[in-house]
């Protein structure tokens, strides 16, 4: 059988780690002929955060960056790479602590895992941030924190705006990777890249982010093409634990 691990990231709010446990365990997040495992990456995380972990019942790993006081950003990329090239599984994928899913999200998207495309799904966004519509994003507020979400709007929502089908480019997360090509390729850049030419020296401006980065290099150097999933659809509230 085919196995797939979903990471996320969490912090300081168990707000938010409740929510994304909640998802996990929704049938949403199961696929027939599937070993779907869960893994929750605690990036240096509170006091409040360690103590609840426990009661999820969600595997999980207390992730201690070893540069502590460097800018969160680079210490987020680390972390993700920890989860990506530790995976037990096959393939993985990177979910935000801030998204809430929808039926048959991850089976659609697995249907473009094919080792051609990056697949990732197709985001529905609060508007805190705004959206990217040249990336394929919408905007449709339905809730700003865990304890605000219309489910029932999101459910009728996404199954009336899924399309059967794909576009080139979008936005970055969800998105599913082969575990041994991930470690292949190096991971994701530990940060930025900024006017000097290196990841997360935070010399001068920022004139790449490091997963649009990643994602170029895949398509460089290994053929892939990053590809929107229209009927993989996930509610992303945005900022999440930042805004908290």
């Amino acid at each position: 059988m085919k196995s797939l691990e979903i990471i996320t990231l969490i912090y300081k709010s168990t707000d938010y780690l409740d929510l994304i446990v909640s998802e996990f365990k929704k049938d949403y997040c199961k696929v027939d002929g599937w070993d779907i495992r869960y893994k929750i990456i605690a990036n240096d995380p509170t006091i409040e955060v360690i103590n609840h972990l426990p009661s999820t019942g969600i595997d999980y790993i207390i992730y201690n960056d070893p540069k502590p006081n460097d800018y969160y950003l680079n210490r987020v990329y680390r972390a993700w790479n920890y989860g990506g090239f530790n995976s037990p599984c096959e393939n993985f994928c990177f979910v935000n602590s801030d998204m809430i899913f929808s039926e048959n999200w991850l089976t659609n998207l697995l249907k473009h895992h094919d080792g051609n495309n990056i697949p990732c799904s197709r985001l529905v966004e609060s508007g805190k941030l705004g959206t990217a519509p040249d990336r394929h994003g919408v905007i449709y507020n339905l809730g700003t924190n865990p304890k605000n979400i219309d489910y029932d709007i999101w459910y009728k929502l996404s199954n009336t705006i899924k399309e059967d089908r794909i576009e080139r480019s979008g936005l970055l997360m969800p998105s599913l990777f082969s575990t041994s090509l991930f470690k292949e390729s190096g991971g994701f850049p530990e940060g930025n890249i900024y006017s000097d030419g290196k990841a997360g020296s935070m010399v001068g401006d920022v004139v790449l982010p490091g997963d649009v980065y990643y994602f170029s290099k895949l398509e460089k150097e290994y053929n892939m093409k990053h590809v929107t999933v229209f009927d993989s659809l996930v509610y992303h509230i945005q900022e999440g634990e930042k805004d908290e």
